[in-house]
């Protein structure tokens, strides 16, 4: 079996995320859901442009905000009436926790070649890559949450203290 480069198996991670987050939010009926899939998809294109510089040997800036900076905004800007609207599907908890898998694995593969980078650049590159699908794999965990266990992730969302009185 020839051996993968790791650069280009990295590019094929953040394709395949573009295209399965497009597809999930084509076939999304929550909006919150087909928001937060877009959103994903758009940064899974930034990466792959990213990692194409790098092989292309240009220089690459690592500035930019994180995705949880952008994504939290889709929670605060819903309405009390959509968000009532909003109910656990099937479908939708399957895609999130494929979603999720997918991250996990794009994460391991960077911190591994963070590991293994030859100058600084690289390094901070992929370390930049590690946080920004930490950040992915923490929205899909919110985003399960709040599908499945709506009233713990108000409590967690918002740091409501129980103090039984």
């Amino acid at each position: 079996m020839a051996q993968v480069d790791p650069l280009q198996y990295a590019i094929q991670l953040e394709r395949d995320g573009q295209a399965f987050y497009t597809e999930v939010a084509a076939r999304t009926a929550n909006p919150l859901g087909r928001r937060t899939f877009e959103a994903l998809a758009a940064d899974e294109r930034r990466h792959e442009q990213v990692l194409l510089g790098l092989a292309r040997k240009a220089r690459v800036a690592l500035e930019g905000e994180m995705p949880k900076q952008r994504l939290v905004t889709l929670f605060s800007t819903l309405g009390a009436e959509l968000r009532a609207q909003l109910d656990a599907d099937t479908g939708d908890t399957a895609a999130l926790e494929k979603a999720l898998a997918m991250e996990n694995a794009s994460i391991a593969h960077y911190r591994e070649q963070a590991g293994k980078a030859g100058d600084a650049g690289t390094r901070s590159l992929y370390e930049r890559l590690v946080r920004e699908e930490n950040e992915h794999a923490d929205i899909l965990r919110n985003c399960l949450t709040y599908l499945n266990k709506t009233g713990q992730w108000f409590l967690w969302d918002e740091g409501a203290l129980l103090d039984g009185g």
